[in-house]
């Protein structure tokens, strides 16, 4: 048993005192008792007592022979302990009370039962007390206390002791004859049985009502949630029109009405029904796969029948044959053509006769007919001839084509028919079950090409890049205008059976398109050198082949500068990705074995070879009248911000400008000169110079 220490430490101290001052103790009535030691059966009543204190604080311990069953504080004032204690005694219990000084003697009062649902502190016993049972425990009281609960089977052992939080209720079984000891509780516990038998069922359906060939599942909910053993059986009164499986699923089988009866496996006196109506559907539409057929003689088809809704219970479709003599039809739909005519086919929902669809089928002889009475083509070409067979819905459609003389024509199996040679050939065509047909096929001798011509006479084309050229076979009704393409050097330029080019390497290619009878047309393929140089110092024939250059860069911008001993092509340019106002995008000049190449700010230079352009618009760069621009005279102007313009003659200056594409103090915005073949034009600083004949 759970023992107050300071308790006993405090009544020890004042029965020691009371022995000092010659007290004795008597016993009272046992309405009230002071302090003392009482006998249960004597001074107090054997049962359920209640001891309260009105007044002060008291200890009260009781015991059974040699155990001690309570050891209690009863405080009026219920700050630490209850003013009450509740416990059920036996004949030869023996009681000991010790009131503190002050405190008012201890009322006892017999009860017939406890409150389960307001259970104050106290000694109970199960069987007597509170019924066998599971239980779950919680705390009452709305002040935050937490009562200690000991549990001690027959023998007075403990077999269970806890303290009960009141956010946390306790589940507890307890079997008679156990002792229940609740102490440290000022207000009350509830104990809450668990029912565990079986008390009711629910549906989660108060009827039913199917239609034929349907299922649903109905729900039993067993109560209480308490109950150990939850599960049902399902029974059907009338198996024949419902039946229901082990898991509540219903299923409809034909009309009528039945009822479906849940029985509780944990109490099978615990039942629940519901009646449940059975109905069936029946076809509202019908839709067949033909409404007209044109079949041959001896031919049979089939023709599908699509009843709805789709969940009708009886979808089964009656046939009808209006002229049996032209054709008849099966109870699956199969309409079979006997004599050339006409026969109305009947369709009806056989569960209901209102719902029916009709085939108008015609019955005729099968045959074959040509899109053609007769064919010319010319040798190496082709004609296409194009079979119809009757009637449309005819089964063994397939066309087997023939020639007489393939030597002069042939005819695949699609009919297309191919000429060979000069002269005349039967095409057959024919198909099981009907007629063969006939066609007369005249071959003329093909038309030669005369010439070949393509679209390009040349093309620069940088590596890696394609171009597609186009050859054109001369007359327009040559027979064959196939041609075949050919490269001089596929290290340079590569060329497929379309006439696409693909630059592999620097160098100049011919590309040659042969027609089939040896008519040729070329075209030059030129794909530039290419060569990259990053910042530093470089020298033109050692690590730049001498020629004439475009060059370029995609890093920004940096210095570029060419010179060589006479400085007649000296560049020194700032050269940029893109034309932001301050340097230049191009330039173009002639680079010599020797020449000196100085490059900074720039990770990557590209240097492409090229010839003379022959332009009225140039850029930064070395230039030859003559060669890059006719002679002629010309207004110059760019649009460009402002560079130098300088044309020499011979050794002579011809013009020295400052050209900008707005007017200042120290440029111009035009000039107009006569230039000679051989002249020389230096352009720096320029993105764009506009030469106008005047």
């Amino acid at each position: 048993m759970k023992k107050n220490i300071w308790i006993k430490i405090i009544f020890t101290m004042m029965l020691l005192l009371s022995i000092s001052l010659g007290s004795t103790v008597q016993a009272e009535s046992n309405s009230s008792l002071n302090d003392g030691t009482y006998t249960v059966g004597e001074e107090v009543s054997a049962g359920l007592n209640t001891f309260s204190i009105s007044e002060g604080s008291a200890t009260i311990n009781i015991s059974r022979g040699t155990d001690d069953l309570i050891w209690e504080t009863l405080n009026s004032d219920k700050k630490y302990s209850s003013d009450r204690f509740t416990a059920n005694l036996k004949d030869g219990d023996e009681i000991e009370i010790s009131l503190d000084y002050g405190a008012s003697t201890i009322a006892v009062e017999q009860i017939s039962k406890v409150d389960l649902k307001n259970m104050s502190a106290g000694y109970y016993e199960v069987g007597t007390d509170i019924p066998a049972g599971t239980y779950t425990l919680a705390v009452n009281s709305t002040d935050y206390e937490i009562p200690y609960i000991e549990i001690s089977n027959q023998q007075y052992e403990i077999i269970e002791s806890f303290y009960l939080y009141p956010e946390e209720p306790s589940e507890y079984k307890v079997s008679t004859g156990d002792k229940i000891y609740i102490s440290e509780l000022t207000g009350t516990i509830s104990f809450k049985e668990k029912i565990l038998v079986p008390q009711s069922i629910s549906l989660n359906k108060s009827s039913l009502s199917l239609v034929v060939n349907h299922t649903q599942q109905l729900v039993a909910t067993v109560m209480p949630s308490t109950a150990i053993d939850k599960s049902v059986s399902w029974t059907s009164s009338n198996p024949e029109v419902a039946t229901v499986d082990a898991k509540g699923n219903v299923k409809a089988i034909k009309a009528g009405s039945t009822t479906i009866t849940a029985t509780a496996k944990g109490a099978t006196s615990i039942k629940k029904s519901i009646d449940v109506l059975v109905t069936k559907i029946v076809p509202t539409s019908l839709k067949l796969g033909k409404s007209t057929l044109n079949i041959s003689n001896n031919q049979t088809v089939k023709v599908t029948a699509t009843v709805a809704p789709a969940n009708a219970a009886d979808k089964t479709v009656v046939w009808k044959s209006s002229n049996t003599k032209v054709a008849t039809v099966d109870s699956k739909g199969n309409i079979k053509g006997l004599v050339n005519g006409s026969a109305i086919i009947t369709a009806t929902a056989k569960d209901n006769v209102k719902v029916f669809k009709k085939v108008t089928v015609k019955v005729s002889t099968k045959t074959v007919k040509l899109n053609k009475t007769s064919l010319s083509i010319t040798a190496g070409k082709t004609g296409i001839l194009t079979a119809t067979v009757t009637p449309s819905d005819s089964t063994d459609k397939t066309v087997t084509w023939k020639s007489s003389n393939t030597k002069i024509a042939t005819v695949d199996s699609k009919g297309k028919v191919t000429g060979k040679a000069k002269g005349t050939v039967t095409i057959i065509a024919t198909v099981k079950g009907a007629k063969e047909v006939k066609i007369k096929v005249t071959v003329t001798p093909p038309v030669m090409a005369k010439s070949v011509k393509m679209n390009k006479t040349s093309a620069t084309l940088a590596k890696g890049k394609t171009l597609t050229l186009a050859a054109s076979v001369s007359p327009s009704n040559t027979t064959n205008k196939t041609v075949r393409w050919k490269s001089s050097n596929t290290k340079i330029a590569k060329v497929d059976s379309k006439g696409k080019v693909t630059a592999v390497g620097a160098g100049t290619a011919k590309i040659t398109a042969t027609t089939t009878n040896g008519k040729t047309t070329t075209a030059s393929i030129t794909v530039p050198y290419v060569k990259n140089l990053s910042s530093g110092t470089w020298k033109a024939g050692t690590d730049l082949a001498p020629g004439r250059y475009k060059i370029t860069t995609k890093s920004g911008s940096g210095n570029l500068f060419i010179a060589e001993n006479s400085y007649d092509r000296y560049v020194n340019e700032i050269l940029s990705s893109e034309d932001d106002g301050f340097g230049v995008t191009v330039v173009t000049t002639d680079i010599k074995s020797g020449d000196k190449i100085e490059i900074s700010g720039l990770e990557s230079v590209q240097f492409t070879r090229v010839s003379s352009v022959k332009s009225n618009t140039l850029h930064s760069g070395y230039w030859t009248v003559g060669k890059d621009i006719n002679a002629g005279r010309y207004k110059i102007t760019t649009t460009s911000e402002f560079g130098n313009l300088i044309i020499y003659r011979g050794d002579s200056l011809l013009v020295n400008e400052i050209l900008a594409n707005k007017r200042d103090d120290y440029a111009v915005t035009s000039v107009t000169t006569t230039l000679k073949s051989g002249d020389r034009i230096y352009i720096s600083g320029l993105n764009k110079v506009i030469f106008t004949k005047k």
